[in-house]
């Protein structure tokens, strides 16, 4: 058998399995509007590649699969994906201490990067779109909270410049992650310096010493990043009204606490404003995350037993 997951339809492949007979799963399947349009330009080609099973994120994506390939071959599962938002375990020297830096996962950031028991802002995976929206909000943290430490992480290094020349501008003081090799001794003169974050792999780390979080890709329209990712860490991310490529979280999440939504740069300030003054405790976001994810998980068993009946294995 052969288990393809998420939009991995290719004719090829699907064409060979036919021509021997392997039976063909879908997982974790989705499909948008979009991409059913250009698929319903030549149904009967893709009706006869039809996968045996197909087990979609959503009753919506069930139903384009359904119009492509015949209802009676899909269902509905959970997304995968949440089986591994799984909330990080707290660290012995966190307990008790709101915004308080947890690096694990990152060897060598603490005490080398970030200054010890000083809050720290991060803006993630910041887009090139929403760049000049930004910058206002930094400049308003360091106005208001010249105490606090802030980073922003550029989704793509090559915006690291860009950044520089923006900060300069503003006339605020910058360093790159790169090149810092020992944290500020946080006297005076390390106040109001914002951390360009130019290495891969540190972002988890980062949200796990954050105080305040703002996930990108939200402000403008490019559908978000990933903002599950600072819950697994305890911390509540800030977001703007562009999260469509997070469309299969669903609705809930702002209710229980553990999403600040905002319009703008100016909400977003003050959304990052008040997670400095009065942080929730990581504690009880990971417990409210963990009541929030509990019921949507298992879709990792489905999918296996899912291709599991294809195979005719059970």
């Amino acid at each position: 058998a052969v288990a393809l997951l998420e939009t991995e339809l290719w004719p090829g492949l699907l064409s060979a399995c036919a021509a021997r007979g392997v039976p063909v799963a879908v997982v974790n399947g989705r499909m948008t509007p979009r991409t059913l349009g250009g698929y319903l330009l030549t149904p009967d080609f893709w009706h006869g590649l039809a996968p045996e099973r197909i087990a979609a994120i959503s009753p919506d994506d069930a139903q384009r699969f359904g119009l492509l390939f015949g209802h009676h071959r899909t269902s509905v599962m959970p997304n995968i994906k949440f089986d591994r938002a799984l909330p990080q375990p707290e660290r012995p020297d966190e307990a008790g201490v709101p915004g308080a830096h947890d690096v694990s996962g990152a060897p060598g950031l603490a005490g080398t990067v970030l200054r010890d028991g000083v809050p720290l802002a991060v803006l993630g995976s910041v887009r090139e779109e929403e760049e000049a929206a930004l910058l206002p909000v930094i400049q308003r943290i360091v106005q208001e909270r010249p105490d606090v430490d802030i980073a922003v992480a550029p989704r793509h290094m090559h915006r690291v410049p860009a950044w520089v020349n923006a900060l300069e501008q503003a006339g605020l003081p910058w360093e790159l992650r790169s090149r810092r090799t020992a944290a500020p001794s946080g006297d005076a003169s390390a106040r109001g310096t914002v951390l360009i974050w130019d290495v891969f792999g540190e972002l988890a780390a980062l949200y796990a010493s954050a105080a305040a979080v703002f996930v990108g890709g939200s402000l403008a329209r490019l559908g978000g990043q990933n903002f599950l990712e600072p819950l697994t860490h305890g911390v509540v991310p800030c977001v703007g009204p562009s999260r469509e490529n997070f469309a299969w979280v669903g609705d809930g999440l702002a209710e229980a606490g553990l999403l600040a939504e905002v319009a703008d740069g100016d909400t977003l300030a003050e959304a990052l404003l008040q997670q400095l003054r009065s942080p929730l405790r990581r504690e009880v976001v990971r417990h409210r995350f963990e009541e929030w994810m509990a019921p949507r998980r298992g879709g990792g068993r489905m999918a296996a037993q899912v291709v599991l009946a294809v195979a005719g294995l059970r």
